[in-house]
């Protein structure tokens, strides 16, 4: 026991250290040495976890310690027992976030025994360049979206399309965006504009390989997709279901499963939300108008969509039968 809590104890030393300069001194050997603890770290969480004998008193020792590297560090933030099963997630959101990081640190995150995964100085400039933007002010727009969302959603997509770019990195991509997810408590929203701004497209003939894994991603994590669509403005949601195909099938998707959280009210004769409808009748009458203003194709496809679901329906036309025929008249199609 007493070795076990040892290990924690380095490892809770070790998280800390690698939120500071003291990271400058790290090597490659160093860094993969430290993953390696995380991964033990893990491991002991584990085992241990639902050992409530043990886990009390590794969470004693380990409040300890804490208590030290508080009065050592004033910036460093506590680590509890239970966040240990994220060891390596928490390792590598601190090295990616500290400016102290040299090259040879960043290259490892992203590297195999080999061949570098994308070159270490176009990665060291995008954090750099990022954090920079995390301080300055909104001034203009672009495509609905504050500039500064969009320069960091294109830095974001530049970085994604390096890791993408070279086969077998899928995970260090998905745990980018999940660090990203992380780093905002969870809350999507705060991150929509930027996610958008990722998903717009590039010159660059990799960038729809991005925006499949960013959908993807989205899909994968419950109600995300969802939720960002709520959380951009139609006119976005409309540029981009504009540019990518994807997106607008997974739009639309995300329309249909709202639709379907209103139900008709006889007597006050109108739609109305259920108690987790995410949108009242009159905010999904307004995004399916954007996209019919939007100009063809989309106005076209848009249109057959709505009389294909009519159609679905049962093609009544009396209102309060079925929402899609509601929608059409109300639309005016």
């Amino acid at each position: 026991m007493e070795a076990v809590l040892r290990h924690l104890n380095n490892i809770l030393e070790l998280l800390a250290v690698s939120q500071t300069d003291r990271v400058r001194e790290w090597d490659r050997h160093t860094t993969l040495r430290a993953f390696q603890w995380a991964e033990y770290c893990e491991q002991l969480h584990s085992r241990f976890q639902s050992n409530l004998t043990v886990r009390s008193a590794l969470e004693s020792g380990l409040n300890d310690t804490k208590q030290r590297l508080q009065e050592t560090l004033p910036s460093y933030s506590p680590v509890m027992f239970s966040e240990l099963a994220q060891c390596q997630h928490m390792l590598l959101v601190n090295l990616l976030r500290n400016p102290s990081a040299e090259s040879s640190v960043i290259r490892v995150l992203f590297t195999d025994e080999q061949e570098s995964r994308f070159d270490q100085n176009s990665l060291i400039m995008c954090k750099s360049a990022f954090n920079l933007l995390c301080r300055t002010l909104d001034r203009t727009c672009h495509a609905g979206l504050q500039t500064e969302a969009v320069v960091r959603g294109k830095l974001l997509g530049k970085l994604l399309n390096s890791v993408l770019s070279r086969s077998g990195n899928d995970e260090y991509a998905r745990t980018l965006l999940d660090s990203i997810l992380h780093d905002s408590a969870g809350k999507l929203e705060s991150l929509c504009d930027i996610i958008a701004a990722a998903l717009l497209p590039t010159n660059d003939e990799t960038s729809s390989v991005t925006q499949h894994f960013i959908i993807a991603w989205l899909r994968d994590h419950d109600g995300c997709f969802s939720k960002l669509c709520r959380s951009l403005s139609p006119a976005v949601c409309t540029v981009l279901s504009r540019q990518s195909s994807e997106f607008k099938h997974a739009y639309l998707g995300v329309l249909k499963q709202w639709a379907s959280c209103l139900e008709f009210d006889v007597l006050e004769s109108l739609w109305v939300q259920t108690s987790d409808g995410p949108v009242t009748f009159n905010m999904l009458t307004d995004r399916f108008k954007d996209l019919l203003n939007s100009g063809p194709p989309l106005k076209e496809e848009t249109e057959t969509e709505l009389k294909t679901l009519k159609h679905e329906a049962g093609d009544f036309n009396v209102k309060g039968i079925n929402i899609w025929t509601d929608l059409i008249i109300q639309l005016k199609l």
